[in-house]
Formats: C-alpha cells, sequence, structure tokens
C-alpha cells in the first residue's frame, strides 16, 4: 500500500465534479417551452437556453456583460465562466432577469421553511441587458427573516413565545393573533425538539438574534387563512447533549437540553390549526390524531395539502398510526369538520403497511384533480405499487388505473385538464428491474404510453421531496408547462449521461447534453460491474455493483468490502453513471486494491409488496443474509474474490447494518466500520423507521409504552445489541458525532459499554461538536476509515 493509492483514491472522492454536464437541471421560463441550465464548460460553465420544441440552444446571455455589471454592483471580481448563479427570472420577453448570486457569509442566515439551515442569503440583481448590462440591487430587509408573506404581499405571520403573531408588510404593524401558546414546548408554528436533526443549530441561530419561520405553516392561495401545526412537547423529556469544544472559542463545555421521546416514549403531538388573518378566529381541524402517525423527527402525519378552489376546504393525506392505514381527508376550514374520504388499511389486504409511495423518504404518491373531486392513490394491494383513481366527494374507487408485476416509483406531473398522469416505473420494459422509465397514462387506465425508450436509469424524481433525496437525483419539473414536452437525464452505471428532450407522445427532439467523463476515467475510475444473484432462501432476485481494484491482477485474490446502506427505507445499488461514481465511496476503496460491493437485498425498497415486506419482524438480519449469499456466489463465479477477508462499513441506518453484520456474522465479517449507527435501540429516538419495520415494542404489560425506565421490549430483544455483545469477534470501529440528534449518543454508548464489558477489542473515533449529517467524510475520518480496513482486512500498513 502506498501513498500513490490513497492519493488515487482521494482523487476519486472527487467524483461527479470530475464529470462534465453529468446531470442537467431545468428550469422551466414562465409559461414558455424553454429552459434554463447550468452548462459545463472545459474550464467553468456558463449558463445556456434550450427551446424544447426544436432543441436548439443558444447562450442565456453575453456572459462576459454581465460578468462585469455584477461585478460592479456587487462590488466583487467574477469571471464569465464562473458566475455563482443560484437562479434566473426571465422578464420583458428576456429583456430583463432577475438573477439570484450568494451573498457574503456575514450577510445572515437563510431559514428554510423546514428549519435547515445554510449560511449566507441570496442576494438578488434587476438586470437589463443589451451591449451594456445594469444590475441593479434588489433591497432586501430584515424583517422578512422567519416571516412567512402571504400569496397577495400584504400580510406574513411568524412566531414569537409560541403564538403566531400577524404583520401588515407594507405598514411594518404587528398583530398576535393566538394567545394560548407557552413557549418553545407548547405552541404554534414552533419546533419539535430533534426536528430535522437540528434542533442545536436552530438554538444557536436565535440565541444570535435570527427569527425562525414558524414550523410547517402555510397560507390559503386566496390570502386569508392561515394553516399552522400547534405543537405540544411539555409531556417529552430533555436529552442532554454536551458540546465539549465549544465553537465560539471558549472553554467551558456548553450543555444542550432537546427534547427527544425515546422508543416506549409518548412523542410530542401536533394538531392542526386554520386561522382567520383578518378576525384572529383558530379552529382545531378535527383529524383523528389518535389514529395517525405520531410526530416524527423527519416528518407529520399529514404529508401532503391542497387547498380546495373555494379556499374553505382542505384536502391531506395522512400516514396512519404506525404505518398500518393511509388517509385523505376533507377538512372545512370554518367548521373545523374532517370528513374521512379515504382510509386504507393494511391488513384488509394482507399487507404489514400501507404505504404511499415504495421508500418513505419521497412523497406520497398521491394528487387532488378537478378540484377535489378526484383523487389519484398510490397502493400495493395487489402486490405491487400502483396507482388507483377515486371519487373525491364519495370515497368510492373508480378505477384501477395502472396494473402488472411492476411497479410506480412517482408521479412527477398531473395535466388536470387532459386527465394525463407522468410518472416514473420501473421492472416493466425487461431487464434491470430498477431503471425508472417515464410514462404517461390517462385517469381511465387507458393510453399507457412509456416516453423514455432508452434501456437505462431514467433520473427522474418527485421535484417535491421534503425529507430526503438518495438516489443521486435532484427533483425538478420533467413536463414543460404547456404539457408538450418533456427533459430528463439517463444513463447506466456503465455508460454516462446523456440528456433528451422528447414530445409527450415520445419522439426524440434533441439530446441536449452528452456528459464527459474522461477527467474521471484519467483520475483512475474503473466502472462497476452490475450482477444479479439469489437471495438467501434462493425465492428473489438479488442485484447489485461490483468493483474490481484499480489495479487489477487475476491472479491475485482480494479482500472484499460490502459498502452498504442496508435498510427497509430505500435501495442503494446504483444503477445510473453519477450514482455508480459516488455511492458509499465504494470506487474509493476499489481505488485503495479492495474488491467492494454495494448490494440491496431482501426488505429494501423498489420491487414488490412481498419483497420489500419479507424482513418484518427480522430487523436484527435486516437483509445482510442477502449480503453474505451473494458475495460467496460471487466467489463462485470469480477466482479473485476471498471470502475469508470480508469486511462491511455503512453510516446512519448503515451503521445499524454494520452492528448487526458483525454480530449475526461473526464468521463472516472479520472488520467493520460503523459511522453514526443508531445503537440500544431501547435508547434510540421513537421511530418508524423501527416500529413500522419490525413491529411495535410489546411490554411487559402489552402496551408499546415502556412501563420502567430499564425494560426492553420482549420482542425487540433480538434488536438489543448489548444482549449480543459476546459474538462480536472480529475488528470494529465506530465513529460517533457529539451533537448527533438523528443518533443519540447515549445509544451508542450503551452498546459500546457492553462490548467492554464483555472484554471486546472495539475503536472509537468521537468527532467533537459535530452533527449527524457532517463529519463522516471529513478528510480525517476518511484517512481512518481507510486504515482500518488496509490494516485489519487486507493486512497492510497504510502509509
Amino acid at each position: 500500500m502506498t501513498q500513490a493509492d490513497y492519493d488515487r483514491a482521494k482523487g476519486l472522492q472527487r467524483g461527479n465534479t470530475l464529470i462534465r454536464n453529468g446531470f442537467v437541471s431545468p428550469h422551466w421560463i414562465g409559461s414558455t417551452d424553454e429552459f434554463w441550465y447550468r452548462h459545463d464548460l472545459p474550464q467553468g460553465h456558463d449558463y445556456a437556453i434550450v427551446n424544447a420544441a426544436t432543441g436548439r440552444k443558444r447562450p442565456a446571455f453575453d456572459h462576459e456583460v454581465m460578468a462585469r455589471a455584477l461585478a460592479q454592483s456587487s462590488r466583487t471580481t467574477l469571471q464569465p465562466t464562473d458566475l455563482p448563479i443560484t437562479n434566473l427570472m426571465f422578464a420583458d420577453g428576456g429583456g430583463s432577469i432577475r438573477i439570484s448570486i450568494p451573498a457574503p457569509p456575514s450577510a445572515g442566515v437563510a431559514l428554510t421553511r423546514n428549519g435547515r439551515f445554510f449560511t449566507g442569503v441570496d442576494q438578488q440583481y434587476d438586470c437589463r441587458l443589451g451591449s451594456v448590462a445594469l444590475c441593479t440591487p434588489v433591497t432586501m430587509t430584515e424583517e422578512l427573516e422567519g416571516v412567512i408573506v402571504s400569496p397577495d404581499g400584504r400580510k406574513g405571520v411568524f412566531t414569537k413565545d409560541g403564538n403566531l403573531w400577524l404583520r401588515e408588510m407594507q405598514t411594518g404593524q404587528e398583530r398576535q393573533l393566538t394567545k394560548d401558546g407557552e413557549g418553545p414546548n407548547y405552541g404554534y408554528g414552533i419546533y419539535p425538539g430533534g426536528w430535522k436533526a437540528a434542533s442545536i443549530p436552530r438554538e444557536r441561530q436565535v440565541a444570535e438574534g435570527h427569527r425562525l419561520p414558524p414550523l410547517e405553516t402555510s397560507w390559503s392561495p386566496d390570502s386569508r387563512t392561515i394553516l399552522v401545526p400547534r405543537v405540544d412537547q411539555r409531556h417529552v423529556a430533555d436529552y442532554p447533549y454536551v458540546e465539549t469544544v465549544p465553537g465560539d472559542g471558549s472553554f467551558r463545555p456548553k450543555l444542550h437540553m432537546v427534547r427527544i421521546a425515546l422508543t416506549g416514549e409518548k412523542p410530542a403531538t401536533a394538531e392542526w390549526v386554520a386561522i382567520d388573518a383578518a378576525t384572529g378566529k383558530a379552529t382545531t381541524l378535527a383529524f383523528p390524531y389518535d389514529k395517525l402517525l405520531v410526530l416524527q423527527q423527519d416528518m407529520l402525519a399529514t404529508r401532503k395539502t391542497w387547498w380546495g378552489p373555494d379556499n374553505t376546504h382542505l384536502y391531506a393525506v395522512s400516514f396512519g398510526d404506525n404505518m398500518e392505514s393511509a388517509w385523505f381527508f376533507d377538512a372545512d376550514i370554518t367548521t373545523g369538520r374532517v370528513r374521512t374520504v379515504i382510509e386504507e388499511r393494511a391488513k384488509d389486504y394482507g399487507s404489514l403497511r400501507a404505504d404511499l409511495n415504495s421508500t418513505s423518504y419521497n412523497p406520497p404518491n398521491v394528487q387532488v384533480a378537478a378540484g377535489g373531486k378526484q383523487v389519484i392513490w398510490w397502493s400495493q394491494r395487489d402486490g405491487w405499487g400502483h396507482l388507483y383513481l377515486y371519487d373525491g366527494e364519495t370515497g368510492r374507487l373508480r378505477n384501477q388505473i395502472t396494473k402488472g408485476n411492476w411497479l410506480v416509483r412517482d408521479v412527477v406531473s398531473v395535466d388536470d385538464a387532459k386527465h394525463q398522469i407522468f410518472f416514473t416505473g420501473a421492472g416493466r420494459e425487461g431487464g434491470d428491474a430498477y431503471f425508472r422509465y417515464l410514462y404517461r397514462v390517462n385517469f381511465d387506465g387507458t393510453g399507457l404510453t412509456l416516453l423514455s425508450p432508452e434501456k437505462a436509469d431514467h433520473a427522474i424524481s418527485s421535484p417535491y421531496n421534503d425529507v430526503l433525496s438518495i438516489d443521486g437525483a435532484e427533483g425538478y419539473s420533467v413536463v414543460s408547462p404547456s404539457g408538450k414536452y418533456v427533459v430528463y437525464n439517463y444513463s447506466t452505471v456503465t455508460e454516462p449521461t446523456q440528456t433528451a428532450v422528447r414530445t409527450v407522445n415520445g419522439k426524440l427532439v434533441a439530446i441536449v447534453e452528452k456528459a464527459d467523463a474522461s477527467a474521471l476515467f484519467a483520475a483512475g475510475y474503473r466502472v462497476p460491474e452490475p450482477f444479479v444473484t439469489k437471495s438467501a432462501d434462493g425465492t428473489e432476485d438479488i442485484y447489485g455493483v461490483l468493483y474490481r481494484p484499480t489495479v487489477f491482477d487475476s491472479t491475485r485474490r482480494y479482500a472484499v468490502v460490502d459498502a452498504q446502506y442496508a435498510s427497509p427505507l430505500t435501495a442503494v445499488v446504483p444503477h445510473s453513471f453519477p450514482q455508480g461514481v459516488t455511492t458509499q465511496g465504494a470506487a474509493a476503496f476499489a481505488a485503495l486494491g479492495f474488491v467492494s460491493v454495494i448490494i440491496d437485498g431482501k426488505g429494501t425498497t423498489y420491487r414488490s409488496r412481498a419483497f420489500t415486506q419479507s424482513i418484518f419482524g427480522h430487523l436484527n438480519v435486516n437483509g445482510l443474509d442477502d449480503h453474505v449469499a451473494a458475495i460467496k456466489a460471487l466467489a463462485r463465479r470469480y477466482a479473485f474474490i476471498d471470502t475469508t477477508r470480508v469486511g462491511l462499513t455503512g453510516g446512519s441506518y448503515g451503521g445499524w447494518s454494520t452492528w448487526r453484520g458483525v454480530l449475526e456474522f461473526p464468521d463472516f465479517y472479520k472488520v467493520g466500520v460503523a459511522t453514526v449507527p443508531p445503537g440500544a435501540l431501547q435508547g434510540f429516538m421513537n421511530d418508524y423507521h423501527f416500529t413500522a419495520e419490525h413491529g411495535r415494542p410489546v411490554y411487559s404489560d402489552g402496551s408499546d409504552l415502556r412501563p420502567t425506565p430499564s425494560e426492553v421490549a420482549t420482542n425487540w430483544n433480538v434488536l438489543d445489541s448489548r444482549q449480543q455483545a459476546e459474538r462480536l469477534k472480529g475488528h470494529l470501529l465506530v465513529i460517533l458525532n457529539e451533537l448527533d440528534e438523528n443518533v443519540p449518543t447515549g445509544s451508542v454508548f450503551q452498546v459500546m459499554d457492553a462490548l467492554m464489558k464483555a472484554d471486546k477489542d472495539v475503536d472509537l473515533i468521537y468527532l467533537p461538536n459535530t452533527p449527524h449529517s457532517a463529519g463522516a467524510f471529513a478528510p480525517y475520518v476518511t484517512r481512518r476509515r481507510w486504515d482500518y480496513f488496509v490494516r485489519y482486512l487486507m493486512g497492510a500498513t497504510p502509509p
């Protein structure tokens, strides 16, 4: 092992930045059939406009003129091929543009609607185009921070001391709308502890004088009504986090108290309230809250809402308790009465969950049409995820829209006037069961049309993902405003991306871009090899990819790294070129001289209901038996695979699966590196990610609420890694983030404590002042992860 090997692996960590035009994100211009996008150059980038009707491409503006104008207005130095534009809004037939570019970090903090934070805010400029452009800064007011402005721009709402306030945007006059809020633990639009794993960052921003926007709060289209959740977490105990190395440079550790309900404890609650902006009248919407999913760390039970045509009715789709049902409601905001239109119960068709998408990371595949008179609904009732059409007034099922042994992945657009749905599907065209294709279908199920015939994965996701995008595709509007054209990116793990424009009848208009991956290949990248094996029980096809060592000798035998995110929430095997480059750091392991594999075992998403629900009650194994079977099958196929030297690694849920791998298969997995892994689940947050996939915890009194502080649910003993500490045989490195609100630190230390009491050698990297999403791929952590596998799995000495 040499420094050159490490340098090659580091070079591949740049991944998709070495690909030019590897993903085109189209931004439609107004109501036209033209879109703009950022176009990568050999050095830098520019911005282009494409006419979807003709496929012709032109510069969005004169970049040299624009660079001079923006530089003069912003008093900074800007290069024509490096303009940091985040958004373009065209007006006057293209004669003027409103441009957004990042302001310096000192300009403030942008607070998004869901409470995440980004340093700096976008500064906007109005630019008149011509041979000499003139750009004028758009005035930005501090009063807008934390204020959600009404559609007519006249009013805004914000939260103060747990109550909702209204601000007249022209005069600045403020008026209190609610009075029963009690502060940070009971009130309107307040954030429950651990929301989006960002309570501590929010706490810091409030301490600096910033104001948070009200949680999940929105206006009716007529600007008369405010929809806001009333959150109650008074009964939830504080979870202590110690910041040992304060970010302000001081020396005394800081204590952060975050209200987090653990497994077996009652979470915070949220009720929806409609508030009349003129009168302040607050009406609680009478949803059957006791039958709905409890408040989660990353989403509320009611995931999507629509306003009726007269703005007096609100339509809502909600997850049921523990994901065992799904609901569609019609709420009268003037009276608070709520009518159940659709109630789907999983047990009615022999299912364990009533999912509304193959992965709950993506939004429910539910859409309202005809002003609420029709509802498009996704269900696995026939064994596969398909679309159904309901009468929105009576709740009667009108017809099944799609059917067959294949899967609807995401609804991406609905043409209400033409009664057509655009969606991605997988498994219908043969070949790779995970390839996404774009389809169009009529509401009545006729006219199913394949719009993207290329044998490839079409990187199209819902443009409205509010939880997490894990598949490498940025959400965007696929269909043009006129409904006549579609644009999409497609590739395979071996063939770089191409970007196509087609008519909605499937006729190819143009290939807009072809990705250039020459710099990536020059850095030593070798494309992975897709494979299909059988599951451990021989019943299902298991998909994966294999990366051969960059410097490969077929006469040698190589150690194997299982780079995994074994989780019932998603599937991570790459099927597109960009995913193949970056997923799970597998390419970098190959550059170090390992065989690396990525595998999706049973229980992961994007397959049949039987496949995805097959590990229910067996999260202790979590499909890793299929990983073991696949690696053994590959070793029978390839003599260069050494099954006596196999390790695994993963982060977050993949960290959980790393614990489980070294404990359930200690004779197979000799080395494990678990990054930010959920540890003892009784010390983990109350989360459907585990309860809906393994079963509700059942305690000695028969309830799912823990009767004593130390009791472990009887049906969760197999998940208690503390009880299985004696099984550990190999080397285990745990990477723990100090301020991780997504994985409470106590749950990790409780397993570490059990391993030490069992006299097991276990290594720990503890990252001070680090939240869940940071640190995992920091250079230090990456180097230590590589060193661990090189030393203990490869048997070499790190450079």
